[in-house]
Order: C-alpha cells, then structure tokens, then sequence
C-alpha cells in the first residue's frame, strides 16, 4: 500500500471518517480508520459499531492523488489525524511498511505509526436498504435544526433519543420529543410511500455537519438501519428500537388564547433572566391580557424581574401560565421567523408554538404547575 496525496484533501478525509469513532469501543479496532487503498479510489471507514461513516476519494487535479500499491491498513485515529494536521506540507506519502507499520512522508521528514492489520477491523455491512427518498441540504438541516434539539438526553427511553422520521402519502413529519415538550417540522415530497422510522440525534447532528451545499441526500432505509449518501460519503447507523410515542395527540387544534409577540424581543426578554433559576430551572410567568403582557422571573436566592413587552398582542381572556424558559428560548431559535404566535386551550394545558408566516414548523411546551 502506497499513495501521495494533497494533505489538507487526506485531513478532510480522516475528519469525516474519525467523526463516528469512539474512543470508548468495546473493540481496540473500532479506534482507529480502516484506510483501503484500491486501483482507483482510497477508502476511509470509521464506525463505534452504531453509526458508520465511509468515505472515499479519487485521483483529481486538485488532490493531487497518485496511488502507487493497494492495500489496507488500521491506523489509531488520534494518532493520525494529530500528526497529518500538523504537517507543515502540501503533499504527503503514505506507506505500509510491512503489516503493522505506517510511513508518512514529507519533504522534511519522515513519521512511523504503528498500526493493526486490517483484518483486525470488523466487517460492516454497508449494502443498500430498499426504502428511498431523497433531501436537499437546505431540508435536511431545516428538519435537524428545527427537532433535534426537543430529544431527551436521557438513557431510560432510548426511542425518544432520536427525531421519529413519519412519511404517509407525500408528507414527511419529523418529530422530536422528551415528553415535556415537542417540536416538528413537516415537508412535502415528490414521492408517495409510507415510512415510520427514529433516527438518532446524534446521527443527525453528524450527518449535518459532513453535508455540502451542492450535494442532495440520498436517504436509503429498512427496519434496521439508514444510510445517508451523499457526494462519496455513507453515513450508516441503526435505528433506534421501540415504538415513538403518538405526538399528534398532544398537538392542540383548538384554542381559547392566543398570544403574537417579536420574536427577538421575547427572546431577549427571557435570556437577559437566564441566571435567575431555582435548582438549576428557569421559570418564566407569562403574565397576559389585552392590556398588556409581561414576563415575570423570580429565583429565592437570587433575585427577581418584571418586564412588560412592547410589540406583543394578545386576544381572549387574561392568563398567567409559567413555563420553562430554556424550552421557550430553544423553541424560538428554531423558528427563526419575525413574528410567534403562542395558542393556548386553557390554563394548564399544552401550548402550540408557531412562526406566524410558517406552518411547517411548531412547537408544543407544557406548562409548568410550581410558580406563584
């Protein structure tokens, strides 16, 4: 095995390859990438044996990939990476001494790993599922953006660890919850075909953060496994095991209240009281009529605040209603939109959170009970 290359093309590489492996593996392998030298392309693999990523790269102009011998070869992750981001070089060589030893080589120097065989590296089935449908990356990261950050962090229900991917006719619903809150974004497809899946977040997250602009997302999925294609990348992973709870019960449909406000004025108004919190919670009191709406935060051992907001509307009948002012600041980052609509059905019931101009994207919080 034998190959030079443009250095910062190889670091791209085994970036995206090192960003599903695990220092903790269970398997000493599962800590390094399987480099695969081939006749006409180099492929990287990383996994921790839930998530995979391989990614491959072919002789360009720009890349400067010359490959001499095949081959492959198991390299510590942290080893290689620290070394080939440091190299002070625009080329670099790369040789498999005999079956356990790796050579870089630059004009200045010289730098010896020692690796694993690639035997060593378990097998990873990446064969294609059957069901299909296809994302651009502006959908893509409109749907992670928008639920990923509604999943629990919690290991007793692994289900809601990850955003629920529901196709039904041409509608996706993509749902993040932890049961105290909800968020969901919905877009149409061009295809008809039924789907009922649960991603990972961090999956998601790491699929976000490999994706170009010009590249669209194949999506390829069965009842076991998803993979991502995009470019000469595979994000694979399993899905998560257990049923997602029915959220469209929990969405209200009908409402006494409803509350319009500027979005960045609520925001700042709630993240300028985010350090008064009572064991580590910050509360927030809506305080609402159509005289005026104002946010009330009180923490024992800190202090306390009220603040009327200028540009906020509300019709029905007065309401005070506390909540979770971290949910409230999450939820209005996504939305994103100039203008939030909260819609209420009553005292303690769920509150439906919405941009005013888009309906693609909502958010459902519970009120909080504690609070005078």
């Amino acid at each position: 095995m034998k190959f030079s290359i443009d250095r910062r093309y190889l670091q791209d590489k085994l970036s995206t390859a090192a960003r599903a492996v695990s220092p903790f593996s269970p398997l000493p392998a599962l800590s390094g990438i399987l480099i695969d030298v081939r006749e006409d392309r180099i492929v990287f693999t990383g996994s921790d044996s839930n998530v995979a990523i391989q990614t491959a790269i072919t002789p360009g102009e720009m890349n400067r990939l010359q490959i001499e011998s095949t081959g492959s070869v198991c390299v510590e992750s942290k080893y290689i990476l620290d070394i080939v981001r440091k190299l002070d070089c625009d080329t670099v060589g790369m040789e498999l001494m005999d079956y356990t030893l790796v050579r870089l080589t630059t004009e200045n120097g010289t730098f010896n790993i020692n690796s694993s065989s690639a035997d060593e590296y378990p097998f990873i089935d990446f064969s294609r599922p059957q069901g299909h449908f296809v994302l651009s990356p502006d959908e893509f990261r409109q749907i992670v953006s928008s639920t990923a950050f509604a999943c629990s962090d919690k290991d007793s229900r692994p289900v809601l660890s990850g955003v629920n991917f529901r196709i039904a006719g041409n509608e996706l619903h993509c749902s993040g919850t932890d049961t105290y809150r909800l968020a969901r974004k919905t877009l149409q497809l061009n295809q008809d075909q039924t789907f009922d899946i649960t991603i990972s977040a961090r999956t998601l997250n790491e699929v976000m953060k490999s994706l170009s602009d010009s590249d669209s997302i194949d999506i390829f999925a069965d009842r076991r496994k998803i993979q991502f294609v995009f470019g000469k990348t595979i994000i694979q992973s399993r899905l998560l095991d257990g049923t997602f709870p029915p959220v469209d019960r929990i969405i209200p449909t009908e409402f006494v209240s409803r509350l319009t406000v500027d979005t960045q004025e609520l925001f700042r108004a709630i993240d300028r009281t985010n350090f008064m919190k009572n064991d580590n919670v910050h509360l927030i009191k809506l305080d609402c009529s159509e005289q005026a709406v104002r946010i009330k935060v009180r923490a024992a051992e800190i202090g306390n605040s009220d603040e009327r907001l200028k540009n906020a509307s509300w019709t029905g009948e007065p309401m005070s209603v506390t909540l979770n002012g971290s949910y409230v600041l999450d939820a209005l980052k996504a939305l994103k939109g100039e203008q939030t609509e909260f819609a209420f059905s009553g005292q303690l019931k769920p509150i439906r959170i919405m941009d005013t101009k888009d309906a693609s994207t909502l958010m459902v919080v519970v009120p909080v009970r504690s609070f005078d």
